[in-house]
């Protein structure tokens, strides 16, 4: 029947969709693939147990973890980290069974900057909590009570999905988020002020700000102002033009209301809680982690007794103190993952 028209359309067509098929099936296969073979690396593989371990920790709050997959950390080309979250379609009816974690290979030379694994089990969090839509809503309502305009509103409740999930980090790490977060969001000047009604991440200029502001709101004075004073000169506004100058300094002005909005809206769901509840903040004092922030604070005894994020925000700060050689805090982070992935999740 090759000879008749409509046979061979649909012949055609039938090649077309095998095509697609295929693609899927193989983009899939190229997916655990990576992972299996990165798990079978005597180099890599068991510092990635490690970082499984660590993402398993930014889910023990609240019964997270009785109703969530362990997510799976694995390395992926590119410039951040990304998450691919369980229940996901990774073909056409085909469910993610397990979430993934892919982050930079870069990480691996800069460990002390996995603090981003945390932002990404974040978005598993919220999405288990099904507090994703409520939050966009609380940041609707707190920036139009704050007197903003409503495309200021509009885009921080957009923002949200990415700015909730950077909180959940920093309510795991402390100030160590804030100086992590500003290594990953170091850009070309043209890239700092991006504004999007439809992209949920801020502007990499803000999203620091925003990181910034928590710790002030939490602690007062401290390392944090020279931090901002410094990003603030590197990143001036005069080059923007007109309008985006003017979106990004409203947007700027109401971060306060952001960061009170966090810190204070209580949830039903969380027995009129606020997110803060879930996490023990009381041990991210900042004199404490920059206390422990030495060779000798690592070593000592009590440091493998802390929680996963405490001793992760430790080894950021040692960096951030650039008293102890990278390739030193390289070599103890190594070791540190090493146990870590031993620990039974």
């Amino acid at each position: 029947e090759s000879n008749d028209p409509l046979i061979r359309r649909t012949f055609i067509n039938q090649l077309g969709e095998l095509e697609i098929t295929l693609t899927n099936a193989y983009n899939f296969y190229d997916t655990f693939m990576d992972i299996l073979t990165q798990r079978l690396s005597d180099e890599i593989g068991p510092m990635l147990k490690g970082c499984d371990v660590i993402a398993a920790h930014a889910l023990q709050r609240g019964n997270l973890s009785e109703i969530s997959v362990a997510p799976l950390v694995y390395c992926d080309r590119g410039f951040g980290a990304s998450t691919l979250r369980e229940g996901v379609s990774l073909t056409r009816n085909t469910p993610n069974p397990i979430p993934f974690i892919a982050i930079p290979y870069s990480r691996i030379n800069e460990k002390y900057n996995l603090i981003s694994i945390f932002h990404e089990v974040g978005h598993q969090a919220l999405v288990k909590l099904n507090m994703v839509s409520l939050w966009q809503q609380v940041f609707q309502e707190a920036l139009s009570k704050a007197g903003a305009s409503p495309l200021i509103s509009n885009l921080y409740a957009n923002w949200s999905k990415e700015i909730v999930p950077d909180f959940w980090a920093f309510c795991l790490s402390g100030m160590a988020q804030t100086c992590s977060i500003r290594d990953v969001l170091v850009l070309p000047s043209g890239m700092m002020f991006n504004v999007s009604t439809i992209q949920p991440h801020p502007p990499s200029y803000l999203r620091f700000l925003i990181s910034i502001d928590w710790c002030r709101q939490l602690w007062g004075k401290g390392d944090w102002d020279s931090w901002e004073d410094e990003w603030l000169q590197l990143y001036p506004l005069d080059n923007l033009d007109q309008t985006t100058q003017q979106i990004i300094k409203e947007a700027r002005q109401h971060i306060p209301s952001v960061g009170k909005a966090l810190l204070r809206t209580r949830f039903k769901k969380l027995d009129n809680k606020p997110l803060t509840t879930l996490f023990d903040l009381n041990t991210l004092s900042p004199s404490l982690l920059k206390k422990m922030a030495t060779i000798e604070g690592i070593n000592a005894p009590e440091f493998n007794k802390l929680p996963i994020g405490i001793q992760l925000a430790v080894f950021r700060l040692m960096r951030e103190k650039r008293t102890t050689k990278q390739a030193d805090i390289d070599k103890w982070m190594d070791k540190w993952l090493m146990q870590l992935g031993q620990k039974k999740l």
